[in-house]
Order: structure tokens, then sequence, then C-alpha cells
């Protein structure tokens, strides 16, 4: 598995190398990182998912970018040759000739940008797995959006009631076979047909504490590495990420590393 993404830290070159979790860094080579910074939790995630499980612990592209592209570039260029069978896109700047270009013999799941960009380029049907939330929903679902910012208004003003429809809405383009809309509930999507809703768990802190989202993505295509059906995987990381919730009781002030670092117990709990 190849996790590649941005981290806000200017100049930062392109690093490349298994990523190990040193209390709350990340740690590749000589190169260390916040784990709560950038694409850093979903490589938290996912390295304590392959941990759990004794596998090969994941690859890791990633580069300093604080919005100019440059790092971006850097990472696109190392995915056109990948020599992996499962890449995970998260924040990288959409650009849509260079997501043109990358190997598609993997499976891709793509998240933040990654998913941006595929959409932009109208070659969404070529990934595997998006996870967005609502807010990205709508955008998905807007066939005239170039970017989660020029969403239309009758669209990204929907209930969150009304996700069900910005499913249907986002499958009228091309669209992934797979799909995990995040948010109170989870919604698993497979070929524009949602066949799994996980509300329970819920804990509301977990709305404030930022990266969860990431987190998500990391176990859910750990699974996937590690062995399990996607869909499975989907179902299983859903209940995981809300589980690290009810095991840790965060409160505002909780730090994603000490729900990443629950993740053994909570894949335990299930029983994995």
């Amino acid at each position: 598995m190849i996790i590649a993404g941005t981290l806000p830290i200017e100049g930062l070159d392109l690093v490349r190398g298994k990523g190990k979790l040193k209390e709350n860094r990340i740690v590749i080579g000589n190169k260390e990182f916040p784990v709560s910074m950038g694409t850093g939790a979903l490589i938290g995630a996912s390295i304590k998912v392959h941990e759990y499980f004794g596998e090969e612990l994941p690859e890791v592209i990633t580069a300093g970018d604080i919005g100019t592209g440059e790092g971006s570039l850097k990472i696109y260029k190392h995915l056109k040759d990948v020599d992996d069978d499962l890449l995970v896109i998260h924040y990288i700047k959409p650009k849509i000739s260079e997501i043109m270009e990358i190997d598609f013999s993997p499976k891709i799941v793509a998240d933040a940008g990654g998913m941006y960009a595929a959409k932009a380029a109208g070659i969404g049907d070529k990934f595997h797995l998006f996870l967005p939330d609502v807010g990205e929903l709508a955008f998905l679902a807007d066939e005239k959006a170039s970017h989660p910012a020029y969403v239309r208004g009758f669209i990204s003003e929907v209930d969150d009631r009304e996700v069900p429809e910005l499913i249907k809405r986002a499958y009228r383009n091309r669209m992934p076979r797979y799909m995990v809309v995040k948010g109170e509930v989870d919604y698993i999507v497979k070929d524009g047909d949602i066949i799994e809703k996980i509300d329970n768990p819920r804990i509301e802190t977990m709305e404030c504490i930022g990266g969860t989202g990431d987190t998500l993505t990391g176990i859910v295509s750990s699974l996937i590495s590690c062995g399990y059906r996607t869909e499975e995987a989907c179902i299983l990381g859903c209940k995981i990420n809300r589980l690290l919730g009810e095991i840790v009781n965060p409160t505002p002030k909780t730090q994603i590393e000490e729900l990443i670092l629950q993740i053994p117990k909570a894949l335990e709990m299930l029983g994995l």
C-alpha cells in the first residue's frame, strides 16, 4: 500500500519510504512530521492497522506544499509508475493534467485533493473508492463545479437528510464503484446504491477534533490492504472510527493522536 499526500511544511523536498509512528510523530528515514499535520493522521491510522495485523507497513510519498502546488507536482511525478496494488491519494493540489497521467493499474482510493482532481478531470470511474463528507459529496453531485468552493447554491444548501438524493445525483457523473459518505450517519455506497448506514455510537465531540475523517480513510484503506473485501472494509472502518470516540471519550481539547493510539483496542473489541 502506498499513501501519497502533502504536508504543510515550506521547503520540504520529496520524501519516500516506509512510515513509522513514534509517539505523536511520523518517522520516514531521517525525517519526522507531526501526526496531526496534513496527511499525517491518515498515515498514523494506517500504520496502527498494519502493525495490528502484522503486515508490512505502508510506503509514504510526501512533500511540503503550502498551496503553491510545488510539492504536489513532485508527488504526481511519482504516481506515473506505481509498484503496488493499492494507492491512496490524499491532500494534494488538484491538477487535472497531472491526475490524468497517473498509473491506474492499482486500486486507487482518493480523499480530499485526490478526489477533487479526479472529479474535475471527469475520471472518477477510474478510481476504486472515494470518501467524501457531505459538503464534498455536494461537489461530486454538481456536474458543473470544478472545485468544492464553486458548488452551486441549490446543491450546497441541502440538508444532511438529503444525502441519499445527493448520492444519486453524484452517480450521474463518473464515480468510483465504492463510496463512503462521512457524517452524522456514514453511508456505504456500491455502484450508486446505499448498501449500509452506520450511525452508532455517535460521539458529538468527535466533530470538534480535526483529522477524524483522515483516520477513517486510513483505517478503511488499510483494511483493504490487509485483505478485507472493500464492502467489509468500509463498514468495519466506520464502526472502528466511531468506536475510537467511545474508547477515548474525547473533549474539544483531545488530539487526533489520542484516537489513533487506540485503534488496536478498537480492532480487538470488534474481534478482528
